[in-house]
Parts: C-alpha cells; sequence; structure tokens
C-alpha cells in the first residue's frame, strides 16, 4: 500500500511538470516570457524605495521568490507549476467519485481513481489547453493576469471538493489569498464566487471564503507599509474617476457643484477626455498635470466620485452594464504582444537589475522584433471559435441537469431496494451537484471578471481573455459522456 501511495505520487508529480511545459509554449516560442510596459513595475517593486500607485505591492515581491534577480524565466515556469496542479485537483474533484463513504473506499481504489485516469485527463486537458485556449499565453506572460483564473479554481475546490486533504485545503488558501491580493480587480471576481459557494453549498462557505479574507488581510498590511494607510485600494478613486468621466456621468456633477467646491478638476470640465485611458495616462491630462500626481487627486477623485453615484445612480449603473457586456466577449490575443514601450519600461529594468545576458534574451525576442502578434492571429482565431462551443457545450450540460434533476435519487428510495445501488444513485447526485456547480462557479467568474475590468475600468480584450478560457475546462473535462453524472 506504501508504495503504491509513493507510485501515485509520483505519477502525479510527473505530470503536474508534464503538463507545466505544455502550458509555456508561447514563451518558449517566443524565445523569451512575454512582457507589458507595466511588467517593469513587477519587477522594480521589491527595490527599496520604489513604490507604484496604482498595483498592490504583492506581485513584484512574490514573483522575487522565483527570479532571485537570475531570470525570469523561472517566474513563468513557476507561474505553469502552479496552474498545472490547480488542473490536477479540478479534475480529480469533477471527473472521480464523490467521497460519500469513506469506509467504501480502498487505498487501492483511491489511487485507482487518482493515479492513472487522472494523469490521462490532466496531460489531455493541459495538452488541449495549451493548443486551443489563451491559458498558455497568460501563463508565459509577466503579469498577475492568470491569478484571477487560479482564484476562481481555488475557491471552486475548497466549496465543492469531496478530494481534498487538509495539506491540500491549507495550500489552496495559501494560493487562493494570494491569487486575489495580486490584482484588486480579482477581489470582485472572488466575492462573487464566494456568494455562489453560499448559494449552491453554504455549509462549506467558512472554507470557501478564507482566501477572500486573506488577501483583504494582505493587502490591508502592504499598504499600510506602502503608503502608510491600511486600506484596500489607496487611490482606486482614481480610477472610478476615469471610467465615470469616460462614460459621460462627472461633466453634470461638475458644472453643478464647481460654484462650492475648490476642485482641480473643475478646470477640465469642458475639456475631460472622453476616453478613460487617455485621462488616466495621458501626460498633459487631468491626472498627471495635478501638482501632485494621481496620489494627489486620489482624496478628490474620492469626493467627486461619491457625489456621482449618489445622485446619478442609474446612468452609472446602465453605462457599467453596457460596458460589462462589451467586455464579456471581447477575448482575442494580439493587443500586449506588440513591442510597446518596452524599450524604456521593461527592458530598462532588465538592464538595472539583471545580468546582461538576460537583455539579450529579451532583445532578440519575437515579441521584441514586433513578429510575435502577427504569428498569433492564427492561434487567436482558433481559441475564439473554441470558446464559443464550449459555451454551448456548458449550456448544454446544465440543460440536462436541469431535465434529470432528482432522478437518481428518486430511484434510490422508490425502486432501488439494494444498497450498493442506492450508494450508487447518490454517488451520481452528489457528481451532478459537483458538474453543475464547477460550470456556474466558472460562469460566476468569468461575468464577474467582465463587469470588475469592464465597468470599473475599460474593456479590453486582453482583460476577458486571461480568464475566458476557464469556460473550456467544462467540455474537456466531461466531453466522452456529459450527461453521465445525470443518469441514476
Amino acid at each position: 500500500m506504501f508504495g503504491a501511495e509513493l507510485n501515485s505520487k509520483y505519477v502525479q508529480t510527473c505530470c503536474v511538470v508534464i503538463g507545466g511545459l505544455f502550458l509555456i509554449w508561447p514563451a518558449i516560442y517566443n524565445g523569451y516570457p512575454l512582457v507589458f510596459s507595466d511588467s517593469h513595475v513587477f519587477i522594480s517593486q521589491p527595490v527599496a524605495g520604489f513604490m507604484n500607485w496604482d498595483k498592490p505591492f504583492v506581485y513584484g515581491p512574490l514573483i522575487l521568490l522565483f527570479h532571485a534577480w537570475q531570470t525570469l524565466w523561472l517566474v513563468v515556469l513557476a507561474q505553469a507549476l502552479l496552474l498545472s496542479h490547480l488542473l490536477w485537483l479540478v479534475i480529480v474533484a469533477v471527473t472521480s467519485e464523490p467521497k460519500l463513504a469513506p469506509a467504501a473506499y480502498s487505498p487501492q481504489r483511491l489511487v485507482k481513481l487518482t493515479a492513472s485516469p487522472v494523469a490521462k485527463r490532466h496531460l489531455l486537458t493541459c495538452g488541449a489547453l495549451a493548443l486551443f485556449s489563451t491559458a498558455p499565453w497568460f501563463v508565459s506572460f509577466l503579469m498577475p493576469d492568470i491569478f484571477g483564473a487560479m482564484a476562481v479554481l481555488c475557491i471552486f475546490l475548497l466549496g465543492f471538493s469531496t478530494h481534498l486533504k487538509r495539506v491540500e485545503v491549507a495550500w489552496l488558501v495559501l494560493l487562493g489569498a494570494l491569487a486575489i491580493a495580486v490584482h484588486l480587480s480579482h477581489l470582485v471576481i472572488a466575492a462573487a464566487c464566494v456568494f455562489g459557494v453560499l448559494c449552491l453549498n453554504w455549509r462549506r462557505l467558512s472554507i470557501a471564503a478564507l482566501p477572500l479574507v486573506g488577501a483583504l488581510v494582505i493587502l490591508l498590511g502592504t499598504n499600510l507599509y506602502a503608503f502608510q494607510k491600511a486600506t484596500i485600494s489607496p487611490h482606486g478613486s482614481v480610477f472610478m474617476l476615469a471610467r465615470l468621466s469616460g462614460d459621460g456621468n462627472t461633466k453634470e456633477i461638475l458644472e453643478k457643484y464647481c460654484e462650492q467646491k475648490n476642485w482641480y478638476l473643475c478646470a477640465w470640465v469642458d475639456r475631460l477626455p472622453t476616453d478613460s485611458d487617455d485621462f488616466l495616462w495621458n501626460g498633459k491630462g487631468p491626472v498627471w498635470s495635478h501638482p501632485g500626481g494621481p496620489i494627489g487627486l486620489a482624496p478628490e477623485a474620492s469626493e467627486i466620485v461619491s457625489y456621482v453615484l449618489l445622485t446619478r445612480p442609474w446612468p452609472v449603473l446602465l453605462s457599467g452594464l453596457k460596458n460589462m457586456a462589451e467586455q464579456l466577449w471581447l477575448i482575442q490575443l494580439g493587443d500586449t504582444l506588440h513591442p510597446d514601450h518596452l524599450d524604456v519600461t521593461v527592458a530598462k529594468s532588465v538592464r538595472q537589475y539583471f545580468a546582461a545576458q538576460e537583455l539579450k534574451r529579451l532583445n532578440v525576442s519575437r515579441q521584441m522584433k514586433d513578429t510575435l502578434a502577427a504569428d498569433a492571429v492564427w492561434f487567436s482565431r482558433v481559441s475564439v471559435g473554441v470558446f464559443y462551443c464550449a459555451v454551448l457545450f456548458g449550456l448544454y450540460v446544465l440543460f440536462v441537469a436541469w431535465r434529470k434533476r432528482g432522478v437518481a435519487l428518486g430511484h434510490a428510495h422508490t425502486r432501488v431496494q439494494d444498497a450498493s445501488e442506492r450508494a450508487s444513485a447518490e454517488f451520481a447526485q452528489q457528481h451532478t451537484k459537483v458538474v453543475v456547480s464547477f460550470i456556474l462557479m466558472l460562469w460566476l467568474g468569468v461575468v464577474a471578471n467582465a463587469f470588475a475590468t469592464g465597468a470599473l475600468s475599460k474593456p479590453h480584450h486582453r482583460y476577458q481573455a486571461r480568464i475566458a478560457w476557464l469556460l473550456v475546462l467544462p467540455p474537456l473535462l466531461l466531453w466522452r459522456d456529459p450527461t453521465r453524472f445525470a443518469r441514476a
């Protein structure tokens, strides 16, 4: 038995490593991890004296544990292994029989359930995700984007998996907390998923909510350290003000209250940028022309945002829903694969903190030569087509589950007298719940992401492509017989 358990762990480790390698093929093809102009902020965050106003002080220190100022390849490899391990746990949760009666399981049967069949599914799943989804592009991306999907998977596992060991529960709580804390939009995603657990399996709520609680503690502590403010987002009101202005909801408030208030933004009332990105990042715009920059504008922004939300709730809501709907279907690759500003951001940080060989690797990459985006066009089209097919499959599974709801237990209590058959029916019913909850939780995460990024920031392909690939998981795990779980 001990040898079989060791063999199972060996198989799991090998599959997680191989699956992780599948998921970093874009970085291998590129010749270097994919980067964005903001990547330099996270590289520089751990440096003494460097503070950034708009990003949590979490992802930068976290990736330092892996690159240690040696090579950024270790960061994407770590991200790949983390996701691969999560996928293994998800496959066990969704495709194995639920643990309703522990006595019915022998150690040998547990090994069989979690070794060979799961190993095959895991490698096929990672391979399919690598070829037909956007997941590998964000695993290979030196940004916290992939952690949004990880947060959804962590909360799902904590809320619904019946196969977790205590050490795995502790690990998922820690990983989930970090995954949520690395980006403020992940708070919205996590809150939606925790609400899903409340509605679908409230008995596990206290465990499933721990990552969100942990993330809040991390953010409070890091902001206290960085800005001497125990707050979740010390300057987040600037982002909200940009979004409200972009939707046309700020001008009326400024015109109404500028005679009473001494707001700096009153000077911009007739020339407010209509694009939120222009509002935020234009060096000559209202944010950076403020004497104190975005940090100096934040207190005033918070006051203006409060006035807008109190006096124009319905226009703000309608604008938010419109932006969310637009964001929900923006899932193509390409808007972060060009070398825009990388020479003065990422290249500068790599030159300053890493050995010369690391900068050479960056400069010879396809992304820096501006050929990567063109190479990814065909892949983007394939991933979009697969996404829409996956959405239809998920809806089909939910429809089947709704049609056959209660069948398993109904048979168990009305026609089945044999104890083993009754247990089998209960297994089927419980498994139906896990599978349906899995699909609904993925949808909650994807929709919440669209709200957090579209309604609170601005719709971009990157924002939704980073998490939309989650909806490809149900057909990959259930394609053989999507209605098996609903049968008595």
